[in-house]
């Protein structure tokens, strides 16, 4: 798994796009199918606009959570991103 730099600048690749928010689940609609989201996925991808960094959204992840552990939300966002990009979901922009 190839780990994105802190400054990657992300965004949805395409063909890949998220569902209507409010809906009864989240799910990233890829052409080959769907991923369901749980837990903060949706807010996180929702941050891969093509014009933030990774570090940047970390960052903004640790605020909308300010409860938990700022390591171990930049280890899972990290993590996540890193799987995402290997699946051709993200591109660096």
């Amino acid at each position: 798994m190839s780990e994105p730099s802190e400054g990657y600048v992300l965004r949805l690749a395409p063909g890949c796009r998220l569902n209507a928010p409010g809906g009864q689940e989240d799910l990233l609609l890829l052409p080959e199918g769907a991923l369901r989201l749980k837990g903060p996925a949706r807010a996180i991808l929702e941050l891969c606009d093509g014009e933030r960094a990774s570090r940047q959204i970390v960052e903004e992840l640790t605020r909308l959570y300010p409860t938990d552990d700022p390591g171990r939300i930049e280890t899972e966002v990290m993590a996540l991103l890193s799987r995402l990009r290997d699946r051709g979901v993200l591109e660096s922009v």
